[in-house]
């Protein structure tokens, strides 16, 4: 297991780079060797990845009275590593791990770095039982619930920080009222959930756990029953919020009741899309830089057997100003899923906390504002603009809404809401969290 460790060292000390932490995971696993046990490697892997970008904040407290100096990176990582696995793995082996740890040190920085490391490691391993209390500690401090509407005191808010392991920006930018819940959340791994496709309903297993009549959760284990539903385009995987989101586009739109297209302005792999297609929402056009994520989109819509809307690659702003003359731009409804900082993805993407800056958060705020302006150029009397992200930054939802708002005189705001999975289910913390909010073009 030695190299599967060294590769999880390798990932972990990327953490804070551009490149996806998925893409990172997949290029690792090509490194594997194939064996039987293959799939069981990669799953300990990822587990190893996953386990320490959660609980470092964790393990930074748990190490405080018996590290002395300040190491090198690749140190540090690699002893945070060998502690999630010996505290929260729940392995026998706690010698054997404790010397591969050691070991991998040892070939990097020599022998000195690696007798360091193995009396921290022998010396917290003599008081497990008292680190182990901790651990619940500190777990239940994490979990202690602050009342609904009550912002956390500083102090409150500096411990959470602490334990959660936050970058700056979190402090500075996460709507107080989200930060404890965000934190708590940050520590759990989303239950697989499920969109339904209406079109192509067939009964579905009893262990299903309904949470409205087009989205359902289970457990991790039991996905493998459904392979065959995902197969024949019956269902398909989508997180709550998303699948949440489209389910109240689509009331809206009948609400409403709209007559002309949608235009998915940033479809990625076209998730949303998808969803209000099988609800027989016309989308009509959509629009992505990514060539990939097209093609997963139009794999999708193959599978689901949906009609194919027009599907364009590039950047929104630029096809806004040679739109294509097929199309005719009379759209009920514009859906904006902007680039954001994901800062309410957390949980299932823990490495988030270390990637935001203030420097790249300044340029997502302006790709939104451009995006938004857009859309309004575009936009017809009458017609409405759906803005959502996955973040949880006020200068990213209500205070960029409010902002267009005040510059553009014939935007009315009808309602804007987070949408918050756990709220509707506690089975389903660790679930994105998405601010929409919808716009109508006024006369």
């Amino acid at each position: 297991m030695q190299n599967t460790r060294s590769l999880a060292l390798e990932i972990l000390l990327q953490k804070t780079n551009t490149v996806p932490f998925p893409l990172l995971l997949e290029k690792a696993y090509k490194k594997l060797k194939e064996h039987e046990h293959i799939k069981q490697e990669k799953a300990f892997l990822m587990a190893l990845c996953y386990g320490v970008l959660r609980y470092q904040g964790i393990i930074n407290a748990l190490l405080i009275p018996y590290q002395k100096q300040k190491n090198s990176s690749f140190f540090e990582t690699n002893l945070s590593l060998a502690l999630f696995e010996l505290f929260f793995l729940q392995k026998k082996q706690d010698h054997a791990i404790l010397n591969e740890y050691v070991e991998i040190l040892k070939k990097k920085e020599g022998q000195k770095k690696a007798n360091v490391l193995n009396a921290i490691l022998r010396a917290m391993l003599k008081d497990k039982e008292t680190l182990e209390q901790q651990i619940q500690n500190l777990t239940q401090k994490i979990q202690t619930k602050i009342a609904p509407n009550q912002i956390p005191s500083k102090k409150n808010l500096r411990q959470l920080h602490n334990v959660a392991d936050l970058a700056p920006i979190f402090t500075q930018e996460l709507d107080p009222l989200f930060y404890q819940q965000i934190i708590e959340e940050s520590f759990y791994t989303p239950k697989p959930s499920f969109r339904i496709n209406t079109q192509k309903t067939k009964e579905l297993p009893s262990f299903i756990q309904s949470l409205s009549t087009s989205i359902f959760f289970c457990e991790e284990q039991e996905t493998i029953q459904l392979k065959d539903l995902e197969e024949q385009g019956c269902i398909s995987r989508q997180g709550v919020s998303s699948a949440l989101l489209t389910e109240e586009l689509a009331n809206f739109y009948h609400a409403q009741d709209l007559k002309n297209g949608v235009w998915d302005m940033c479809c990625g792999r076209g998730g949303k899309s998808l969803g209000l297609l099988e609800k027989n929402i016309p989308v009509l056009f959509a629009t992505e830089p990514n060539a990939q994520r097209i093609q997963d989109f139009q794999n999708q819509l193959q599978r689901l057997s949906l009609k194919e809307p027009y599907i364009k690659q590039g950047l929104a702003q630029d096809i806004a100003i040679n739109f294509p003359p097929s199309i005719e731009k009379n759209f009920s409804l514009l859906l904006l899923d902007s680039p954001c900082s994901t800062s309410g993805t957390i949980a299932r993407n823990p490495e988030v906390k270390y990637r935001i800056t203030q420097e790249n958060l300044t340029q997502i705020l302006q790709t939104q504002q451009e995006l938004l302006e857009t859309a309004w150029n575009i936009l017809e009397e009458n017609s409405f603009l759906c803005y959502c992200t996955c973040s949880l930054f006020q200068k990213e939802d209500k205070v960029q809404i409010q902002t267009f708002l005040k510059k553009h005189k014939n935007a009315q705001c009808l309602f804007e809401k987070y949408l918050i999975p756990s709220n509707l289910d506690p089975k389903l913390k660790g679930h994105d969290i998405l601010f929409y909010a919808i716009l109508q073009k006024t006369v």
